[in-house]
């Protein structure tokens, strides 16, 4: 084999080692990318996922809330109508102590 032809054959492997090369490259930017979309879609997933459970979460704080304050009404409109029930039994004995005072009055 003469020189020329080693020489040409060094050139040839050079430039199929370089295109290789290139083609490496571009495929592992292919797959960088392809893993920043996928990451991107995951976080994304991700965060639809969180929304929803912070959603359900506040969901059944609201409905806990609102069975306690039914809780609280009912507590109280039962105080409010005993207090009622107490002060209609006393009635008669208050209009009978206001009319022996206006008849000692008189």
């Amino acid at each position: 084999m003469e020189k020329a032809e080693i020489l040409a054959k060094i050139k040839e492997t050079e430039q199929k080692v370089e295109e290789d090369i290139k083609r490496a490259e571009e495929e592992g930017k292919k797959k960088i990318l392809a893993a920043k979309n996928e990451a991107t879609k995951i976080v994304e997933d991700a965060k639809k996922e969180a929304e929803k459970i912070k959603e359900d979460i506040i969901e059944k704080a609201k409905a806990e809330i609102e069975r306690e304050k039914e809780s609280i009404r009912e507590k109280k409109m039962a105080e409010i109508n005993e207090l009622v029930r107490k002060g209609e039994s006393r009635v008669d004995e208050v209009v009978s102590f206001l009319y022996d005072e206006f008849v000692r009055m008189i």
